[in-house]
């Protein structure tokens, strides 16, 4: 309107490479994040269907272990993997529970349904607490910024409180494993088979200390 000559080239060319890097990190998390959907809705396809037909499957495979140590095989197995799960479920009931009397503290609307969607998503391994903090935080976020930074930091906390003091403890008494043992069978489950890797790592590795009797890779009684 002034006739004053000015050049925006150069700000329209940073402003494309924000919007351009920005697309890409959400197209990379979104391709993440179905890639751990997809592969989690496998598991539990395929459970559902070894509860249905597995027992054949599960005696057939006991078929190629000599006749003295199927059943204890049979037993090791069946207890790695439930004390795993059963220490999972603690640690879900234990993240539901103290996010839920946070988050009353906090006043947060519907403080027991957020923090049920912070445990289901922090069920997932790898992305599922960023995806568990973040939904809930936007959610609180169209309510109230400041209490949505409130909730984003006692998420933050309460996940290293379970990741770092209360989940190793946990599956140490489910599966009577080291600590070390478990922090390096979910980094060799990770690199190896991604998600499912993660998943099936501890058990496994409970099953394989109990099989070949590492009494050095136990917990201290």
């Amino acid at each position: 309107a002034r006739n004053i000559q000015v050049d925006l080239n150069f700000i329209e060319e940073q402003a494309r490479r924000y919007v351009s890097a920005g697309l890409v990190s959400v197209l990379a998390t979104a391709q993440a994040f179905l890639k751990n959907l997809v592969i989690l809705i496998f598991i539990i396809v395929v459970g559902f269907f070894m509860l249905l037909n597995g027992e054949q499957l599960w005696l057939f495979c006991l078929r190629f272990i000599p006749i003295q140590r199927q059943k204890f095989v049979a037993q090791t197995i069946q207890t790695n993997f439930l004390g795993f799960f059963r220490g999972q479920l603690i640690l879900v009931a234990f993240l539901t529970t103290t996010t839920a009397i946070v988050f009353s503290i906090l006043k947060v609307p519907f403080a027991v349904l957020l923090a049920v969607i912070v445990s289901v998503f922090d069920a997932i391994p790898g992305i599922g607490a960023t995806l568990g903090v973040s939904v809930v935080s936007l959610i609180v976020l169209s309510q109230d910024p400041w209490l949505a930074l409130k909730v984003f930091i006692a998420c933050i906390i309460l996940q290293q409180i379970q990741d770092n003091l209360i989940a190793p403890r946990v599956m140490q008494n489910s599966l009577n494993l080291n600590p070390v043992v478990i922090f390096f069978a979910l980094l060799v489950g990770g690199r190896v088979a991604g998600i499912l890797g993660i998943f099936l790592a501890v058990p496994i590795a409970g099953v394989i200390v109990s099989l070949l009797d590492i009494e050095a890779m136990r917990s201290e009684p």
